[in-house]
């Protein structure tokens, strides 16, 4: 069991890592002048997408490692299941925005992190029907 335990607790850690690196490689281009303001950007961010999106890379991952240190818990071991379905989603539809926005900036990160969030569903998966 802890082997599981482990492992979905440095996916959950790995996944952050993530959000940070993609957050970081659709700025990179700036260092070089590039303008990477989004084509029709206003100059004001929409406050509905930043909370969301913060709630992806941190919150949701952050409640998904404190359900891992309370897993004795059956709650905890479901709430972090719930959390890992939603994520697993997040990532595999974030993804396909390869096939119709190509960024080849992101050809590394977006395959990447719709795998760990797969792994990390079915991981968290066998620790609730393990405990079970």
């Amino acid at each position: 069991m802890e082997t599981k335990v482990s492992k979905v607790s440095l996916i959950w850690v790995i996944i952050m890592v993530g959000f940070a690196m993609h957050m970081l490689a659709d700025m990179l281009p700036a260092f070089w002048g590039a303008d990477i303001a989004m084509p029709d950007a206003t100059g004001e961010a929409p406050t509905g997408m930043l909370l969301f999106m913060m709630g992806m890379a941190f919150f949701v991952p952050m409640c998904g490692l404190l359900c891992m240190n309370y897993r004795s818990c059956k709650a905890m071991r479901v709430i972090n299941l719930v959390l890992a379905a939603l994520m697993m989603l997040f990532n595999l539809f974030h993804a396909t925005e390869l096939l119709t926005e190509f960024n080849p900036v992101q050809l590394l990160i977006h395959p990447v992190m719709a795998a760990l969030g797969i792994f990390l569903f079915v991981y968290s998966l066998r620790l609730m029907k393990q405990n079970d």
